[in-house]
């Protein structure tokens, strides 16, 4: 066990090894969720995830940190395949008129990854919108699958959609 001193509140911490868990539960809209490990639950923050968005039931490698609210899984690694892997990002820019744009992603630190309309809900990619994504590596990069658009951006299209313009269909 190692201990540390963070940040400027002086309030000292406790690391561990890494250990591996599954995920019990994981809302992305809400980016927190819990991780099972030998009985124990253990929550888990969006920042924590370097840009990947584990799902209920994915297996994890993690440390636990334990703050003033309790334990808290820091420095996780999702231990899915690259096809089963998906990603947090935010749409850096799309352009309707030539139905495509790209996403920023934390887990791909150096790239943007390209998105077509036909993978956005109903066509729509407003610019910073977050949302949940899968890759697929294509002859010219990355290339964003699967997207759903997360918080104040999924709710737009589901609005939408009620009012029955059509979107998503």
């Amino acid at each position: 066990l190692k201990w540390f001193k963070k940040g400027w509140n002086r309030e000292w911490n406790r690391v561990v090894a890494m250990l591996t868990g599954t995920v019990k539960s994981y809302n992305p809209h809400k980016g927190w969720g819990f991780i099972e490990c030998n009985g124990q639950d253990t929550f888990v923050n969006k920042k924590d995830l370097k840009g990947h968005c584990p799902s209920k039931g994915n297996q994890v490698k993690f440390q636990i940190t334990q703050t003033e609210k309790g334990a808290q899984a820091t420095n996780v690694e999702v231990l899915v395949s690259e096809e089963e892997q998906s990603y947090f990002g935010e749409i850096k820019g799309f352009n309707p008129s030539k139905g495509y744009g790209f996403i920023a992603c934390e887990a791909f630190p150096d790239k943007d990854i390209f998105v077509l309309k036909s993978e956005l809900p109903g066509g729509f990619g407003p610019q910073g919108g977050l949302c949940k994504f899968k890759v697929s590596q294509e002859d010219k990069g990355p290339s964003a699958k699967d997207v759903m658009l997360l918080g104040s951006a999924g709710n737009q299209v589901q609005q939408m959609k009620a009012m029955g313009y059509g979107w998503g269909k």
